[in-house]
């Protein structure tokens, strides 16, 4: 991840089989305690159209914190994840509530979007809630429009391809969805204002706060 004051949101032109399917935009920001990931896609193919965003509250090495995912077109899913590292503990609630041991640093997909880019070997085994994901650096490659070549990962499983730029920025994403492809390209980026933000208490004070409040032993 790179160092940034202002906030900065990537735009993208999403395609299926060719075709528009909506847009995308995913939001970076360097935050007090770590950073801030946000995705929003409003997917038209395939159908059903979608709404979707996605956030991730990171430590300062890229480790999420908290991530939530939120799903709306026929109905609206929504789901979340707290990984509390000095507790060992991960929660997750969603269709079902569950409590997990805390054995590994785990990664929520935009976590693992981001820490990708530092990944020096051929391949790299990232924990995840739930199974892992395997990243396979590919040769460099060019793509149209950019100046470098970009630096190429196949993401197992679900046979993703992401090209990012040298910096790390995302360019592309591509993936197999029902014998098609869907595509997210980077169509440019802008900077936003910061937001204010309130005075905080320390991680572990608000980590046991919520503990109590729901039950949960640290």
């Amino acid at each position: 991840m790179g160092k940034m004051n202002s906030p900065i949101i990537l735009l993208y032109a999403l395609s299926y089989a060719g075709r528009p399917a909506g847009t995308q935009t995913i939001r970076f920001e360097r935050r007090r305690e770590g950073y801030l990931l946000q995705l929003m896609a409003e997917v038209s193919l395939p159908l059903p159209a979608t709404r979707q965003i996605w956030t991730s509250e990171t430590d300062t090495e890229g480790f999420p914190l908290r991530f939530t995912e939120r799903v709306e077109g026929r109905d609206t899913r929504v789901f979340e994840v707290e990984f509390l590292r000095e507790e060992g503990v991960v929660i997750s609630r969603g269709a079902e509530n569950l409590v997990l041991p805390y054995i590994v640093d785990y990664h929520d997909p935009l976590s693992l979007l981001f820490a990708l880019p530092k990944q020096t070997e051929t391949w790299g085994m990232y924990p995840m809630v739930g199974g892992r994901a395997y990243a396979e650096r590919l040769p460099d490659e060019r793509i149209s429009g950019e100046e470098s070549p970009a630096h190429v990962f196949r993401l197992r499983p679900g046979l993703s391809l992401l090209y990012y730029t040298p910096e790390g920025m995302p360019l592309k994403l591509t993936q197999q969805v029902g014998g098609h492809v869907f595509e997210a390209r980077w169509t440019r980026s802008k900077t936003v204002p910061s937001e204010p933000q309130a005075p905080t208490k320390s991680r572990s004070a608000r980590r046991r706060r919520r503990h109590r409040s729901r039950g949960v032993s640290p």
